[in-house]
């Protein structure tokens, strides 16, 4: 994440934070050059993307907090907010990321934490648009981590911080005498995270380290600087990448001849490219980290770096042993991502029965998505009761499936609590104060909205309106079916094939002989 020139009021702010914390980082000078371990913070994978991130509080409570080098100070997300209920204030500024604008609010705190540094009472920004459902409640920026020189080694799942003493421009590499050794670029327009120089194809480019981003890229500008062409053979389309800002934005797989760090070379090497030209042309990001051991050595203005094996630029395209041993050792957000791949069957050939496996031991490990679709997967075959309880567990925290309260209030209606139902669905109703869809689904539900205008809202966003007239359809059937009301199902099934809408798992169930009661 960027900063608009709008947003410097709140990063003065923010700034207050690292002040605030550098104490915890104190230690005695000693004589000669003395290169000091003053602090370490451990690392882990987790939610959906399995971001980086290590553990804090806010007010007391467990917080989860992206290690990001990227963002311009330490910032709030409604993850954090609207649990704890902080009152938020619009600041009038923004912060620009790969998403586009983002709009600043400002909230206050009564302590926050990260590791063994402590604050007291504080107000700090927040950003409540970014593209999809953060998984986590607090990015901790650049003025943070980089207050004093900073090791990051996922090869331990750690970072580490340092006070040279008395070093001036010795060689601070202490673990590799071989170690990369890169000059701040000095014309760098971001202050906070350190730029430099990389080489693609002969093309030197502006880089940065992002821990914040799940992997590498180049910018569509440079990237053609470079010698890339839109219609090359190698350029595959992938999926919209996302960030602050409500902008979604075009990306592609490619192959670069020659990508130079430094006198590190790396040959074809598979990275991102992302038509975003902003602050920086080549960011270097968590598959890069994954290969290398790092020290931003703020004190001499240069950055160390030492290849310690694996592929360099990891775009997703197959199962990284890295994701597999995660899954293996129990971290439930990774078991639930490698769930995923079997279901899809892109980076693995799908299995659904490894998809059952991995999911159960993720549901069981506490994450919240893995109890949501198990609990979905037992309402279609009628285990109702069994259902609620899994469903009531994942929507306990936060996840990243807005239907999940309407799942929840047709198995309780199944089962016989009807008004509960409708007094938990009515409590997520309020907290959607934005009106994000599926707000018209669960309007219907609770008698606020008819079938017909329910349809209509559907078909407002032209872009989705006929999976959303479809996923309409498919509430209502399965709404009239928990209440017993099985003689509607026939017309909503003829609505559904007027609409070009598939056969769901929902209306197969409706569809089907139901047991005595």
């Amino acid at each position: 994440m960027t900063t608009s020139a709008r947003a410097r009021l709140a990063i003065l702010a923010a700034s207050a934070l690292a002040s605030a914390l550098l104490p915890a980082f104190a230690a005695a000078a000693e004589a000669g050059c003395k290169y000091v371990q003053v602090a370490r913070l451990p690392l882990r994978y987790a939610g959906p993307d399995l971001n980086i991130t290590t553990q804090g509080t806010i007010n007391g409570t467990p917080a989860t907090m992206l290690v990001d080098t990227g963002a311009f100070a330490t910032i709030l997300t409604t993850q954090a907010t609207e649990p704890r209920k902080l009152a938020l204030r619009n600041t009038g500024s923004e912060a620009a990321g790969i998403g586009g604008h983002a709009r600043i609010y400002s909230t206050q705190v009564d302590e926050f934490s990260i590791g063994p540094a402590r604050s007291g009472r504080m107000t700090l920004p927040v950003v409540k648009e970014f593209g999809g459902a953060p998984g986590y409640d607090a990015l901790v920026g650049a003025p943070f981590l980089l207050q004093t020189d900073l090791e990051i080694s996922l090869a331990t799942k750690e970072l580490k911080f340092f006070r040279p003493m008395g070093c001036g421009d010795a060689f601070l590499g202490y673990w590799d005498e071989n170690a990369v050794v890169l000059p701040f670029n000095q014309h760098m327009r971001d202050p906070a995270n350190p730029h430099f120089t990389v080489v693609v194809n002969g093309v030197k480019m502006d880089a940065i380290i992002d821990t914040g981003a799940g992997a590498s890229y180049v910018s569509l500008g440079a990237a053609k600087r470079a010698g890339l062409k839109l219609d090359a053979s190698k350029l595959t389309r992938t999926l919209d990448v996302t960030g602050a800002g409500p902008r979604k934005v075009a990306s592609w797989h490619t192959t670069f001849e020659r990508f130079e760090i430094g006198n590190q070379v790396v040959r074809n090497a598979q990275v991102g490219v992302v038509d975003d030209d902003g602050a920086f042309e080549v960011l270097l990001g968590a598959d890069f980290l994954r290969s290398h051991r790092v020290l931003f050595a703020m004190s001499q203005q240069k950055i160390y770096l030492s290849y310690i094996g694996g592929q360099p630029f990891g775009q997703g395209t197959r199962l990284e042993p890295w994701l597999q041993a995660e899954a293996e050792a129990g971290n439930a957000d990774a078991q639930m991502v490698l769930s995923t791949y079997y279901i899809q069957g892109k980076v693995v050939p799908q299995d659904m029965t490894l998809a059952a496996h991995w999911g159960e031991k993720a549901a069981n490990g506490g994450n919240a998505d893995a109890k949501l679709i198990s609990g979905r997967s037992m309402m279609l075959i009628g285990m109702h009761a069994q259902a609620v309880t899994r469903l009531r567990a994942g929507l306990d925290k936060p996840h990243g499936y807005p239907q999940a309260p309407l799942w929840l209030y047709i198995a309780r209606v199944h089962t016989g609590q009807a008004e509960l139902a409708k007094t938990e669905l009515a409590a997520a109703r309020q907290r959607n104060r934005e009106n994000e869809w599926p707000a018209p689904i669960a309007d219907f539900y609770l008698g606020k909205l008819g079938a017909a205008k329910l349809i209509e809202e559907a078909r407002d966003d032209r872009t989705l309106a006929t999976a959303r007239t479809c996923e309409s359809i498919s509430a209502m059937e399965e709404w009239h079916s928990a209440h017993g009301d099985r003689a509607a199902l026939p017309a909503l099934a003829a609505q559904g094939a007027r609409a070009g809408c598939p056969l769901t798992p929902a209306a197969l169930t409706n569809a089907a002989p139901q047991p005595e009661p």
